[in-house]
Protein backbone atom coordinates (compact mmCIF):
# COMPACT_ATOMS: atom_id res chain seq x y z
CA UNK A 1 0.00 0.00 0.00
CA UNK A 2 1.42 3.34 -1.05
CA UNK A 3 0.50 6.28 1.16
CA UNK A 4 0.59 9.90 0.09
CA UNK A 5 -0.03 13.06 2.09
CA UNK A 6 0.50 13.19 5.86
CA UNK A 7 -1.61 16.08 7.11
CA UNK A 8 -2.18 15.11 10.72
CA UNK A 9 -0.99 13.10 13.67
CA UNK A 10 -2.57 12.88 17.09
CA UNK A 11 -0.62 11.96 20.23
CA UNK A 12 -2.42 10.96 23.42
CA UNK A 13 -0.21 10.68 26.51
CA UNK A 14 -1.36 8.16 29.13
CA UNK A 15 -0.95 8.10 32.90
CA UNK A 16 0.45 5.22 34.93
CA UNK A 17 -2.90 3.40 34.79
CA UNK A 18 -3.10 3.64 30.98
CA UNK A 19 -5.84 6.28 31.01
CA UNK A 20 -5.58 9.43 28.86
CA UNK A 21 -3.61 12.18 30.61
CA UNK A 22 -4.46 15.66 29.40
CA UNK A 23 -5.76 16.66 26.00
CA UNK A 24 -4.43 14.96 22.89
CA UNK A 25 -1.63 16.77 21.07
CA UNK A 26 -2.73 17.39 17.48
CA UNK A 27 -0.04 18.19 14.93
CA UNK A 28 -1.67 19.38 11.70
CA UNK A 29 0.12 22.47 10.47
CA UNK A 30 -1.70 25.03 12.60
CA UNK A 31 0.36 28.21 13.06
CA UNK A 32 2.85 27.88 15.92
CA UNK A 33 1.54 24.40 16.76
CA UNK A 34 3.79 22.30 14.56
CA UNK A 35 3.47 20.29 11.40
CA UNK A 36 4.16 16.81 10.07
CA UNK A 37 6.86 16.12 7.47
CA UNK A 38 7.61 12.37 7.39
CA UNK A 39 6.90 9.16 9.28
CA UNK A 40 8.92 6.02 8.52
CA UNK A 41 7.63 2.84 10.14
CA UNK A 42 9.93 -0.13 10.60
CA UNK A 43 9.88 -3.52 12.30
CA UNK A 44 6.54 -4.65 10.89
CA UNK A 45 7.95 -8.09 9.99
CA UNK A 46 9.91 -10.46 12.17
CA UNK A 47 13.13 -12.09 11.04
CA UNK A 48 12.68 -15.39 9.28
CA UNK A 49 13.79 -18.51 11.13
CA UNK A 50 14.71 -21.30 8.70
CA UNK A 51 15.15 -25.01 9.35
CA UNK A 52 16.94 -27.16 6.77
CA UNK A 53 15.97 -30.78 6.12
CA UNK A 54 16.57 -33.15 3.22
CA UNK A 55 18.99 -30.63 1.75
CA UNK A 56 16.32 -27.94 1.38
CA UNK A 57 14.94 -25.07 3.44
CA UNK A 58 12.18 -27.25 4.83
CA UNK A 59 10.43 -24.91 7.26
CA UNK A 60 10.29 -21.14 7.76
CA UNK A 61 8.81 -19.38 10.76
CA UNK A 62 8.09 -15.66 10.55
CA UNK A 63 5.35 -14.97 13.05
CA UNK A 64 4.84 -11.70 14.81
CA UNK A 65 6.75 -8.47 14.33
CA UNK A 66 10.24 -7.12 14.87
CA UNK A 67 11.12 -4.02 16.87
CA UNK A 68 8.25 -1.81 15.75
CA UNK A 69 9.22 1.86 15.68
CA UNK A 70 8.46 5.08 13.84
CA UNK A 71 11.00 7.72 12.85
CA UNK A 72 9.22 11.06 12.64
CA UNK A 73 10.31 14.35 11.14
CA UNK A 74 8.22 17.12 12.64
CA UNK A 75 8.63 20.88 12.59
CA UNK A 76 7.93 23.62 15.13
CA UNK A 77 6.46 21.41 17.86
CA UNK A 78 5.58 23.66 20.82
CA UNK A 79 8.07 23.38 23.68
CA UNK A 80 5.42 22.36 26.20
CA UNK A 81 4.08 19.59 23.98
CA UNK A 82 7.59 18.31 23.26
CA UNK A 83 8.45 18.26 26.96
CA UNK A 84 5.26 16.31 27.67
CA UNK A 85 5.84 13.53 25.14
CA UNK A 86 9.56 13.28 26.00
CA UNK A 87 8.85 13.14 29.74
CA UNK A 88 10.98 16.17 30.55
CA UNK A 89 10.41 18.06 33.81
CA UNK A 90 9.04 21.60 33.54
CA UNK A 91 8.83 23.63 36.74
CA UNK A 92 6.63 26.61 37.63
CA UNK A 93 9.19 29.10 36.32
CA UNK A 94 8.84 27.59 32.85
CA UNK A 95 12.30 26.04 32.84
CA UNK A 96 12.45 22.50 31.42
CA UNK A 97 15.06 20.09 32.76
CA UNK A 98 16.48 17.03 31.03
CA UNK A 99 18.29 14.48 33.16
CA UNK A 100 17.75 11.79 35.76
CA UNK A 101 14.05 12.63 36.10
CA UNK A 102 13.37 12.35 32.36
CA UNK A 103 10.85 9.55 31.82
CA UNK A 104 8.62 9.60 28.72
CA UNK A 105 5.01 8.59 29.25
CA UNK A 106 3.36 5.88 27.20
CA UNK A 107 1.45 7.47 24.33
CA UNK A 108 -0.99 6.37 21.69
CA UNK A 109 -0.33 7.77 18.21
CA UNK A 110 -2.73 8.08 15.28
CA UNK A 111 -1.45 9.02 11.81
CA UNK A 112 -3.75 10.17 9.03
CA UNK A 113 -2.89 9.87 5.34
CA UNK A 114 -4.34 8.84 1.97
CA UNK A 115 -3.66 6.09 -0.53
CA UNK A 116 -3.16 6.67 -4.25
CA UNK A 117 -6.92 6.27 -4.85
CA UNK A 118 -7.67 9.12 -2.47
CA UNK A 119 -9.10 6.91 0.30
CA UNK A 120 -8.44 7.96 3.88
CA UNK A 121 -5.82 5.87 5.65
CA UNK A 122 -5.33 5.59 9.40
CA UNK A 123 -2.32 4.05 11.13
CA UNK A 124 -2.58 3.74 14.88
CA UNK A 125 0.01 2.69 17.46
CA UNK A 126 -1.59 1.63 20.72
CA UNK A 127 1.23 2.49 23.07
CA UNK A 128 4.88 3.42 23.00
CA UNK A 129 7.40 6.05 24.00
CA UNK A 130 8.96 9.01 22.22
CA UNK A 131 12.65 9.90 22.22
CA UNK A 132 14.64 12.78 20.80
CA UNK A 133 18.32 12.03 20.97
CA UNK A 134 19.79 15.37 19.93
CA UNK A 135 19.24 19.08 19.42
CA UNK A 136 20.93 20.84 16.50
CA UNK A 137 21.81 24.52 16.37
CA UNK A 138 22.92 26.04 13.07
CA UNK A 139 24.18 29.49 12.22
CA UNK A 140 22.43 31.18 9.33
CA UNK A 141 24.35 32.81 6.50
CA UNK A 142 22.52 36.07 5.69
CA UNK A 143 23.53 35.63 2.05
CA UNK A 144 22.22 32.08 1.83
CA UNK A 145 18.99 31.85 3.75
CA UNK A 146 17.41 28.39 3.91
CA UNK A 147 14.08 27.08 5.07
CA UNK A 148 14.12 25.60 8.58
CA UNK A 149 14.51 21.86 8.85
CA UNK A 150 12.37 19.53 10.90
CA UNK A 151 13.39 17.74 14.09
CA UNK A 152 13.78 13.97 14.35
CA UNK A 153 11.85 11.94 16.90
CA UNK A 154 11.72 8.18 17.43
CA UNK A 155 8.65 6.37 18.70
CA UNK A 156 9.23 2.85 20.02
CA UNK A 157 5.98 0.88 19.97
CA UNK A 158 4.73 -1.83 22.30
CA UNK A 159 1.77 -4.19 22.16
CA UNK A 160 -1.61 -3.11 23.44
CA UNK A 161 -2.48 -4.32 26.96
CA UNK A 162 -6.18 -3.61 26.47
CA UNK A 163 -8.85 -6.25 26.00
CA UNK A 164 -10.44 -6.51 22.58
CA UNK A 165 -9.29 -7.18 19.04
CA UNK A 166 -6.22 -5.01 19.66
CA UNK A 167 -4.88 -6.97 22.66
CA UNK A 168 -1.20 -7.77 22.07
CA UNK A 169 -1.19 -5.99 18.73
CA UNK A 170 1.15 -3.13 17.85
CA UNK A 171 -0.52 -1.37 14.92
CA UNK A 172 -4.06 -0.73 13.71
CA UNK A 173 -4.47 0.06 10.01
CA UNK A 174 -7.65 1.06 8.23
CA UNK A 175 -8.17 2.38 4.71
CA UNK A 176 -11.65 3.54 3.76
CA UNK A 177 -14.49 5.80 4.78
CA UNK A 178 -16.62 3.70 7.15
CA UNK A 179 -17.31 5.99 10.10
CA UNK A 180 -17.77 3.09 12.51
CA UNK A 181 -14.38 1.57 11.66
CA UNK A 182 -12.65 4.95 11.90
CA UNK A 183 -14.25 5.60 15.30
CA UNK A 184 -13.14 2.15 16.50
CA UNK A 185 -9.51 2.81 15.53
CA UNK A 186 -9.55 6.18 17.26
CA UNK A 187 -11.15 4.74 20.37
CA UNK A 188 -8.64 1.88 20.60
CA UNK A 189 -5.58 4.04 19.96
CA UNK A 190 -6.46 7.29 21.71
CA UNK A 191 -8.95 5.81 24.19
CA UNK A 192 -11.32 8.62 23.27
CA UNK A 193 -13.37 9.39 20.17
CA UNK A 194 -11.88 12.22 18.12
CA UNK A 195 -13.74 13.87 15.23
CA UNK A 196 -12.27 13.03 11.84
CA UNK A 197 -11.23 16.64 11.21
CA UNK A 198 -8.99 16.57 14.29
CA UNK A 199 -10.85 19.36 16.04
Amino acid sequence: MTLVHFPRMTIQPFDATGAPKGDPIIVQGDTNKGGTITAEISGLSSNALKVAASDIEYWISQEGVGEVSVDFTLIDIPAAAEATILGQKTVDSGITYVGNDTNPPYCGVLLEAENLQGDSAYLGFFRGKFAKDKETLNTQDPADKKAPEGDSYMFTAAGSPDDGDQKGEYVAKYVGSDAKAIAAVKSQVLKATTPSNGQ
